[in-house]
């Protein structure tokens, strides 16, 4: 019985040893080396560089790109054996942020994952199926300047036609000046065009416009034109080509000029990246950088329109236009930056101010209340009277507050050199700057040129303010409630006009009240200048107010 329990424990150590010899000749299996440079990747919203992705291998090996059900994602070579760059792309991404996943496979090795991330869209797009966002500007009676037309090399279709007119009549200084602006205010960011641009009238003084506009010192252009033909001369230009122009007007001024073909479309694009607080500017044709300049300026000091347009020019050309200019626009989009400032919608404002609040109802007759200069109106009825060529002025000055006062508007016919409103002008320049609020009918140009047609009958209210310029809205004759709310916005004024109790127009002015001390007076003005209108009046029409309110603002 002893010795077979000896059996036993010899068998099982005889085992044991068997197993243990057996285990270290198991083959070994080598790992192979497969390395990827980067573990993630992440897209601008509109790529500009096709991103590379090292892989180091001695391996054979193939990617497998997981983009969902969408295909915006390109990557070359998909396989291949050893090292390898790997180049990947994205298309502009017109939605949510997305996401995609590579996966880098070789035998024997690791496998390799790589994330791609594209942030999602947050610009503003106008694709030109209708103008809604955009207000005409430079409107002309008996003619129609903009249309939306089909085109087949658009993607939804459709593109804005603006074109202008032949001949001496149609040049400057009574030039077409045809254009459509944003109705919103934009910052930094990447503003980008998509152009059609034919053949032009051989050194006619015509232009295509792809600009951004806050007031005449803050000024960025695109302007394609045939060119004068010196330019042409001094530029090379071929018969199949046209000039384009990139340009700052101010801050600092410069103009550099291309040579492109015509016939073709174009991306134009104007970056608004911001160094300490300045623009840093870069215009890019079909995404091939031809100007970089940092600017004298900032989002604090300007902001902007975005506008398309179709002009008659000097200095784009030789002689007024011998044939009709036109072009195509296929879209308008603005991207911003994270550091971006919001952009700024027409028609809304900020609760109002605090402040003092003086009212003057013109219930004595006969009494000039003390506070004003009176230059020919009368007090009588419950009402002051201002005819023809006076006015009624404030002796203190004034600035940021809230203007309102009630007119009792006449019917005055088309073309008659009459207006009559409230004023708040510099009083310490020469040169005139202004907020203004005139009632008035004027001319068929005036009257075409409204965003909203006038009805036979009526007349229009002219907002206006130099850095802005003339925006009239149609209003019927009898009483209406008229403000002017100036309110000091970063350090500047900015103006909304606003007809019984609906604003009409917000605008951002660089004025500011170190520069500007202003004075506010009610006026009539007849046959004047040909800014009032195209004929003498046919009498002596009086502008009726039955109060005055001035909220000064703290």
């Amino acid at each position: 019985m002893k010795l077979r329990y000896l059996y036993l424990a010899i068998g099982a150590l005889c085992s044991t040893s068997l197993i243990s010899c057996g285990d270290s000749y198991k083959e070994k299996v080598e790992i192979i080396s497969c390395v990827a440079s980067e573990d993630a990747l992440t897209f601008e919203v509109t790529p500009v560089d096709m991103k590379h992705v090292d892989i180091t291998t001695d391996a054979d090996w193939k990617v497998l790109v997981d983009q969902g059900s969408g295909n915006w994602l390109t990557v070359s070579p998909l396989e291949g054996s050893g090292n390898a760059t790997l180049n990947i792309s994205a298309t502009k991404n017109t939605g949510p942020k997305r996401g995609a996943t590579l996966t880098i496979a070789a035998k024997g090795a690791e496998v390799q994952t790589i994330t791609v991330i594209q942030d999602g869209y947050k610009g503003t797009m106008y694709n030109f199926a209708d103008l809604q966002g955009w207000e005409k500007i430079g409107m002309q009676a008996g003619i129609e300047p903009f249309a939306i037309v089909d085109s087949p090399d658009c993607e939804d279709g459709k593109a804005l036609r603006i074109f202008t007119r032949a001949g001496e009549e149609y040049s400057w200084p009574t030039a077409d000046r045809f254009k459509v602006q944003t109705t919103t205010q934009f910052g930094s960011g990447r503003y980008e065009w998509r152009v059609f641009v034919p053949e032009m009238g051989m050194n006619d003084r015509a232009s295509i416009g792809a600009f951004v506009y806050f007031d005449d010192g803050h000024e960025l252009d695109f302007e394609i034109c045939s060119g004068t033909a010196v330019d042409r001369g001094t530029y090379n230009v071929k018969s199949d080509e046209v000039l384009c122009l990139v340009s700052s007007q101010a801050n600092p001024f410069f103009t550099d000029k291309f040579a492109i073909k015509s016939n073709a479309w174009y991306t134009l694009v104007l970056d608004l990246k911001l160094e300490n607080g300045k623009y840093l500017a870069e215009w890019l044709i079909n995404d091939k950088s031809v100007k970089k300049q940092l600017l004298n300026f900032g989002e604090k000091e300007a902001y902007f329109r975005a506008l398309c347009s179709v002009e008659n020019l000097p200095g784009m050309g030789d002689h007024p236009a011998t044939r009709e200019n036109y072009a195509l626009f296929d879209y308008f989009e603005y991207a911003p930056y994270d550091y971006s400032m919001k952009p700024i919608p027409e028609g809304q404002l900020p609760p109002e101010p605090e402040g003092v609040t003086t009212r003057w109802d013109f219930n004595e007759d006969g009494v000039i209340p003390t506070e004003w200069n009176n230059a020919g109106g009368s007090i009588s009825g419950g009402f002051l009277h201002l005819p023809n060529n006076t006015n009624l002025s404030y002796k203190k000055a004034v600035g940021a507050g809230k203007y309102t006062w009630e007119i009792d508007v006449p019917s005055i016919g088309i073309g008659e050199k009459w207006l009559g409103g409230g004023n708040i002008t510099a009083t310490n320049v020469a040169e005139e700057r202004s907020f203004s609020m005139f009632v008035f009918p004027g001319t068929q140009n005036d009257r075409a040129a409204c965003q909203i047609p006038p009805s036979p009958g009526q007349m229009l209210v002219r907002c206006y303010t130099e850095s802005m310029g003339v925006y009239s809205v149609p209003i019927d004759p009898g009483k209406h409630t008229l403000t002017i709310d100036l309110r000091l916005k970063d350090g500047m004024y900015s103006a909304a006009w606003i007809i019984d109790g609906v604003i009409v127009k917000i605008f951002d002015t660089w004025y500011t009240p170190a520069l500007f001390q202003f004075g506010f007076s009610f006026i009539t003005f007849a046959n004047g200048g040909g800014w009032q209108g195209d004929k003498e009046t046919q009498g002596v029409y009086t502008a009726k107010y039955d109060y005055f309110e001035y909220k000064e603002y703290e």
